[in-house]
C-alpha cells in the first residue's frame, strides 16, 4: 500500500511553509480557489506582500507613463501652435485651433489623473482663455479682406 499524503494536509503544510496560493495549487494540482478554501478552514493565510509590492510597482509605472505622455502632448501642442501662427486662411486657423483644443484637453485629463482636484479648475480656466483667444483670431481672419477684395 502506498503512503500518499492527504492533499488537504499537503495544502496546509505548503501554505504554512510560506508558499503562495498559486504555487501551492501548481504543486498539488488543486485549483487555486480550493487551495484558498482549504487553507482558510485550517486557519492559514497566504502572505500578500509580494502582490501588494507588484501592484504598487505597476501603479508607479503607470504614473511615469502618464507623465511622459503629458510631456509629449505638450510638444504636440507647440507644433499645433506653430501651424496656427503659420496659418494663411480661416480653414487652416480652424483646424490648428481644433488640434490645440483636443491636445490641451487630452493633456489636462492625463495630468489630472495624478494631480490634486483643484488643478482642474485652473486648467479649465486656461482652456477657456485659449478658446477665447482662438475665437478672436478666427473672427479676425474672417473679417480681414482676402485676395484684395474689400
Amino acid at each position: 500500500m502506498t503512503n500518499t499524503p492527504d492533499p488537504r494536509t499537503q495544502v496546509v503544510d505548503l501554505a504554512r511553509a510560506g508558499h503562495g496560493r498559486n504555487e501551492v495549487a501548481r504543486l498539488t494540482g488543486i485549483p487555486p480557489t480550493t487551495v484558498t478554501r482549504i487553507a482558510a478552514e485550517a486557519g492559514v493565510t497566504f502572505d500578500r506582500t509580494a502582490t501588494a509590492q507588484a501592484t504598487e510597482a505597476r501603479v508607479i509605472d503607470a504614473k511615469a507613463k502618464r507623465v511622459l505622455l503629458g510631456g509629449h502632448l505638450l510638444e504636440d501642442i507647440d507644433q499645433a501652435r506653430e501651424q496656427l501662427h503659420a496659418a494663411t486662411d480661416a480653414k487652416d486657423v480652424f483646424f490648428a485651433a481644433k488640434a490645440i483644443d483636443a491636445l490641451a484637453s487630452a493633456h489636462v485629463r492625463i495630468v489630472g489623473v495624478d494631480g490634486p482636484p483643484d488643478d482642474t479648475a485652473e486648467a479649465k480656466s486656461l482652456l477657456g482663455a485659449l478658446h477665447e483667444a482662438l475665437v478672436g483670431k478666427w473672427d479676425a481672419a474672417e473679417a480681414s479682406p482676402q485676395d484684395g477684395q474689400p
